[in-house]
């Protein structure tokens, strides 16, 4: 627990050493005429910004050369650094499921996003276990939402419901042992659309020793509640808050009204059209795409920019869209209004899965034993390290195989792929191709492999699980 402790006290000292810089690039990010602005009046520009840093912060922005990484630069990829340190500490070793059959198809989840989503996408990606909705719907209607939200409805309160809320929580504490500490209280909704997000966030911190983080879009509207939000969110040790900002506008006023001390924590996400930053391909962003197919290759040019996009070969000579979810649970997802619970995991969103994420099972609970019993069942039938005998067995749609005289490739999105060797691995790439050419049970494609090929039982079983850990085999 030291190594994350000072994993998060460096994340933030970094923000905080840097705040007044980072409020610059938040601005830079966010507005193309930005520059051009600083450009004919450098001081006047900050001003009606709010943004206060000498121009020697950012001298290289001016300077027609520069061989060396800008200092600015640095500084700010610090900052990535740091957050990315603590997330692989806290997120990826100190929340994981309890039950080793959980973490095991955790892990199958992951290994699965390499092949389906990229890389970066899955060393970046939190991963958590749980997410939970205390509204029905949002109020904000962004309208490149990857998630799709209906309009606001009804929210949870927690006047008449916090016995419950806690026994909720309890439940879950008991069921994903230290993956709890990963759960985050919104998903398709506005956290303060629920006027008692603060006493829900103070439970779970009562219950399980973590303040969970916060992505708001309303950051302009109720200002002295949020800033409260944050000071009280800090007192508790959260590790992050953010704010959507969803028009250069929107961000002028929260720069104007929150300072840079206030806002040192905070990750301001620049979501305005013509901002740096690249919408997930997934919910109503998908759906205006399909209308403007020039939409989406606007934004995929952003994305090609990247550092992590254009020195990766596998990553720039692929035409894959390199956000196809936003979607950060491989866990459960829980709206507390509708009583609604699902097993989720990220995928690149398509029309069988629109929102960007593969959802396992849902179910309806009218108590918290009812919660158990689901639970209980999803158990049994989803977390598991080997597949059942009567298991169909099949590729994803997306997954290619190819195959060669030496070798039989197993290819997925972003020229992503695995190679096994038909000498060193006879069994499964005959397994491989049994597979592909045939559409039937774990137990059929054994008897086929036995008949066809002389592949025992046991041998096949194990070449079959195996291609089943790598997260290669549908489990929908």
């Amino acid at each position: 627990m030291n190594t994350t402790i000072k994993a998060k006290d460096t994340f933030h000292a970094s923000m905080r050493k840097y705040a007044r810089l980072k409020r610059f690039f938040e601005r830079f990010s966010a507005d193309p005429d930005f520059m051009n602005n600083l450009k004919l009046n450098f001081n006047e520009t900050l001003e009606k910004n709010h943004i206060k840093i000498d121009r020697e912060d950012v001298r290289y922005l001016f300077e027609k050369e520069n061989s060396e990484t800008p200092e600015a630069v640095i500084k700010m990829w610090n900052i990535v650094q740091n957050k990315q340190r603590w997330v692989e500490q806290f997120y990826l070793n100190d929340c994981l499921p309890s039950k080793a059959s959980m973490l095991s198809w955790r892990k199958r989840q992951i290994e699965r996003q390499r092949y389906d989503l990229g890389p970066f996408f899955t060393n970046t990606n939190i991963h958590s276990s749980l997410a939970v909705e205390l509204s029905q719907g949002c109020s904000v209607g962004c309208w490149f939402c990857a998630l799709s939200p209906d309009s606001l409805k009804n929210n949870y309160s927690h006047e008449t419901n916090q016995e419950e809320w806690i026994r909720f929580i309890q439940i879950m504490n008991s069921f994903l042992g230290n993956a709890i500490k990963s759960t985050f209280l919104y998903w398709a909704t506005e956290p303060f659309d629920n006027p008692y997000y603060e006493k829900f966030c103070i439970d779970l911190y009562n219950e399980t020793g973590v303040f969970p983080p916060t992505t708001t879009a309303v950051a302009h509207k109720d200002i002295d509640r949020i800033k409260q939000f944050l000071k009280l969110s800090s007192d508790y040790g959260t590790w992050l808050n953010r704010f959507s900002l969803t028009s250069l506008g929107i961000m002028r006023k929260v720069h104007k009204n929150y300072t840079e001390e206030e806002l040192a924590e905070v990750e301001c996400l620049p979501l305005n059209k013509k901002a740096n930053y690249a919408y997930g391909n997934s919910g109503n962003f998908r759906e205006r795409t399909k209308a403007d197919p020039n939409l989406l290759a606007e934004q995929d040019e952003k994305l090609r920019t990247a550092p992590w996009h254009h020195k990766d070969s596998d990553y720039n000579s692929s035409e894959d869209y390199a956000n196809g979810s936003i979607c950060c649970v491989s866990g459960f997802l829980v709206n507390m209004v509708s009583r609604k619970i699902q097993l989720i995991s990220p995928t690149t969103a398509t029309d069988e899965w629109p929102l960007g994420y593969i959802i396992f099972d849902e179910a309806k609970f009218e108590n918290i034993e009812e919660l158990q019993i689901i639970l209980n069942s999803w158990e049994e039938r989803f977390f598991k390290s080997e597949m059942d005998l009567d298991d169909f067995v099949a590729f994803y749609p997306w997954i290619h195989t190819r195959f060669t005289e030496n070798e039989v490739i197993l290819k997925g999105r972003f020229n992503q792929k695995k190679q096994f060797s038909r000498i060193d691995d006879p069994v499964i790439t005959k397994l491989i191709e049994l597979i592909t050419n045939t559409k039937s049970s774990f137990k059929e494609i054994q008897a086929h492999a036995l008949e066809q090929f002389d592949i025992s039982l046991i041998d096949s079983k194990k070449a079959i699980n195996t291609l089943f850990s790598y997260g290669f085999i549908s489990e929908k």
